[in-house]
């Protein structure tokens, strides 16, 4: 899958996509990080990139997505999405270790899987159950007998571990210090730029809102949604 069907799919996957065609460009959630990093645009420096506050804005098709010329997704350009700076006549094709690393430690991927994981067990009765219907969503087939009881083992490990170790929530930033030096006289300022998105931000699924039994069935969901099945063949 190219990069803007790999997250078109893990959203549809978990019945977040927003399939509105057609508009401006969107804000998608990216890389906090990276979003807040500073970007010198003219000899000054731009604001902060923020996402859009509504999950439904956020995501909708990569398609759609707004893009800065100076600011890259990186979950999307280790996986090739092209440049905005140069023309580009085809792009490149590669299967390389840091996109590995991003499917599995991406915070874009971990939300999918605790989304899934939290639709899944509102939905089913049993443990079993639940694994059983991972796997028919993520990879459209039921488990054999020994995934299953691998499947199991796994989550029942996860699950005691997620309530031995509640996760602490993470609040968004408020406010990001810039530091620049002035060009004609060498001399450092800084400023302090208030971010407006933590008024009226809904974020996605987060760990801390939700119980140990549906962390322990993400940590499922994350592993499925890194299998080969899923990449390349769903």
């Amino acid at each position: 899958m190219t990069a803007e069907q790999l997250r078109d799919s893990l959203l549809a996957l978990t019945g977040e996509l927003n399939p509105e065609m057609g508009g401006p460009g969107v804000f998608p959630e990216i890389n906090w990080e990276v979003a807040l990093q500073p970007r010198h645009i003219m000899g000054s420096v731009a604001p902060a990139y923020q996402p859009m506050p509504l999950p439904r804005q956020r995501n909708r098709r990569t398609l759609y997505a707004f893009r800065y010329r100076t600011l890259s997704d990186p979950m999307l350009e280790v996986f090739n999405r092209p440049g905005s700076e140069s023309s580009c006549e085809r792009r490149d094709e590669t299967t390389v270790t840091p996109q590995a690393f991003a499917l599995f430690n991406g915070q874009f991927t971990h939300d999918r899987a605790l989304a899934l994981a939290h639709d899944i067990i509102q939905n089913t009765k049993t443990q079993e159950d639940a694994v059983q219907n991972a796997f028919l969503q993520v990879v459209l087939r039921k488990p054999e007998s020994s995934e299953l009881q691998l499947a199991l083992k796994h989550v029942q490990q996860m699950q005691s571990y997620h309530e031995q170790h509640p996760p602490q929530k993470i609040p968004l930033p408020r406010e990001v210090k810039r530091e620049m030096i002035e060009e004609l006289t060498g001399e450092s300022f800084s400023w302090t730029e208030k971010l407006d998105l933590s008024e009226n931000y809904v974020q996605d699924l987060k760990p801390w809102d939700v119980d140990a039994a549906t962390r322990a069935l993400a940590e499922l969901c994350l592993v499925l949604m890194n299998s080969n099945e899923f990449i390349y063949l769903r």
